[in-house]
């Protein structure tokens, strides 16, 4: 009932501003994206990892395509709405629709379709009451700092992070303070989101401010709630349950007058998994150095850390789980990690010698932060509950390629090799995995009043 009741509210709020306005004096922009991909993945898929994986096949070749169009109108400075559609289409996958059915929330969540659903579909009123407040209701991607904690999760064919929430954003003067409420949205090919159960319950508070005393320092404090109250998750004593979590952090970021830049993030994780304590945290920082030359390099190196369960018999539960983060470039290009159980030691280098080219370059050792618990790959899970198997999961090398053209076009090529490490070879396979993807993308908009 409330979420009819919170659907009826947006759509009909967007309806009656735009027929009821005095003066189509404002902008009425129409727009659209168009993105098509190839990917070919070799002892490896979306679920599993190896030469022989119980469902799929070990080498796929697969055509995803996603077109997203709608309208944005602005009336006035204060008003905005937004009203957009998002198709996405998959062909020859291997792996079949219902293997994407989530247990927890009891419907399927499909990461590679979902026809002909609302994508953004919004009303945000800015200077509210006079004040440098702005109130955001409806469907909207939520995304602050570089993803790691919150963001839409963009790589993925239908995205992974898309709420129906409201939220509230106050700027001051070197930053802002948001605070939101609101449901994450389920990806079922065959049901409109709007008729089914959404997945998690999420509430937030993120703040940004500048440290100008020290220049280019930026914190970024937050808290937030993360609740799935199905009743499916399963504690150490097998008994079914909710997942109710809080996470404490900041993000730190900082870039000098000589090209050196420094990110960390670090999230404290409390709550209930079932009827276990949860007790975990997980932490990232990198630093960077960009070379001023024609070819613009930068050479980084990065270490992400995520806790894992010592003892799984202790009623303590201990893996950290990665909030509302997008897993896009954070873990590998090729997504077979997740912020759970993890140690990430990475070397990056990036080129950009045109303004529209632009290479990468990245190394990743893999580890696992606790040897008795699991490799997490998307949901699909690879555990010795003996710890015999060691921790080395495997090395990573990823070649990312970029070329921005005019009018709106992107290309981008990616190569990606992973080779297994002890714990891999024992636990799923030996075999070293390839990933091959290539795609092209086409944004484009115009004004039809103005």
């Amino acid at each position: 009932m409330m979420r009819s009741v919170f659907w009826f509210s947006v759509v009909t709020g967007i309806i009656v501003l735009f027929f009821s306005s005095s003066s189509w004096a404002g902008l009425l922009t129409f727009g659209s994206e168009f993105r098509l991909r190839y990917e070919f993945q070799h002892h490896f898929n979306q679920k599993y990892f190896g030469d022989d994986p119980p469902r799929g096949s070990s080498e796929d070749g697969f055509l995803l395509g996603r077109l997203r169009a709608g309208f944005d109108w602005m009336p006035s400075d204060r008003l905005h709405c937004s009203l957009w559609l998002q198709d996405s289409e998959a062909w020859d996958v291997a792996l079949s629709d219902g293997v994407f059915y989530d247990r927890k929330f009891g419907l399927e969540n499909n990461p590679n379709k979902d026809r002909w659903e609302l994508g953004d579909a919004f009303v945000d009123v800015k200077a509210l009451s006079s004040l440098p407040l702005t109130v955001k209701v409806g469907r909207q991607r939520i995304a602050y700092g570089n993803n790691r904690v919150f963001g839409p999760g963009e790589w993925g064919n239908t995205g992974r992070w898309i709420w129906d929430a409201a939220r509230a954003s106050y700027t001051l003067r070197t930053g802002f303070i948001d605070a939101f409420y609101g449901r994450t949205m389920l990806h079922e090919p065959n049901t409109f989101s709007l008729s089914h159960r959404h997945g998690f319950e999420g509430a937030a508070v993120y703040g940004r401010f500048q440290l100008e005393r020290f220049g280019a320092l930026y914190l970024e404090p937050f808290g937030v709630s993360k609740v799935d109250d199905h009743e499916r998750y399963k504690g150490e004593n097998s008994r079914l349950g909710d997942f109710d979590s809080w996470y404490l952090g900041t993000r730190t970021s900082w870039s000098g007058k000589n090209s050196l830049d420094v990110d960390c993030t670090l999230v404290v994780q409390q709550g209930d998994y079932s009827e276990d304590d949860i007790d975990a945290y997980g932490y990232h920082c990198s630093i960077g150095y960009s070379f001023k030359n024609r070819f613009r390099p930068k050479i980084s190196i990065a270490y992400s850390y995520a806790s894992g369960d010592s003892n799984p018999e202790d009623g303590d539960h201990e893996t950290f789980d990665g909030v509302f983060g997008a897993r896009d470039k954070m873990y590998g290009r090729m997504n077979l990690f997740q912020w759970m159980n993890l140690k990430d030691t990475e070397i990056g280098m990036e080129l950009r010698p045109k303004p529209w080219l632009y290479v990468k370059v990245e190394y990743h050792r893999f580890g696992l932060a606790e040897r008795k618990d699991a490799w997490y790959l998307n949901p699909s899970e690879y555990r010795d509950p003996t710890g015999k198997s060691g921790k080395e999961v495997g090395e990573e090398v990823d070649l990312v390629t970029q070329v921005s053209l005019p009018h709106g076009d992107r290309f981008e090529f990616g190569l990606g090799r992973f080779w297994p490490d002890e714990f891999a070879k024992k636990q799923a396979s030996s075999e070293p995995a390839t990933w091959l993807f290539f795609q092209w993308s086409h944004e484009c908009s115009f004004d039809l009043v103005q």
